[in-house]
């Protein structure tokens, strides 16, 4: 009924941009069925079509092709996603990391002014 894709060549399928009508809703891709000149083009429709009055209705022209993993590829792309894991989480800790060293930088200075500034006023009293 509807579809996101459709086989683009060996291993491959096209993509389509998501839509959301102005009911906010995700609209579907469907395929005219019909005996007409545009018999087997896609086009997004609104699932709230008749039932709330919504009429959110477009040609779907694919942005471009996808490559189509097997199983084997999946398998073989878990590692390197675990991998990828893993480094956002040590980015992660490491932003924090920066956060609190800035943090720390900004009190320093600001100690520093203040007892600077302390010092530049005992020696302009004597």
């Amino acid at each position: 009924m509807s579809s996101s894709s459709i086989g683009g060549g060996e291993g491959q399928m096209l993509r389509f941009m998501t839509k959301k009508c102005c009911c906010g809703r995700k609209v579907s891709i469907r395929i005219v069925e019909s005996e007409k000149p545009s018999k087997a083009r896609l086009y997004y429709v609104c699932e709230n079509m008749g039932l709330r009055g919504c009429d959110f209705w477009a040609w779907c022209n694919p942005v471009g092709y996808a490559p189509i993993y097997g199983r084997d590829e999946i398998d073989d792309e878990k590692p390197r996603v675990e991998k990828g894991v893993q480094l956002n989480r040590k980015l992660m800790k490491l932003e924090m990391k920066m956060e609190a060293l800035t943090r720390m930088m900004k009190t320093s200075m600001v100690v520093f002014l203040v007892c600077f500034n302390s010092t530049m006023l005992m020696f302009s009293m004597k």
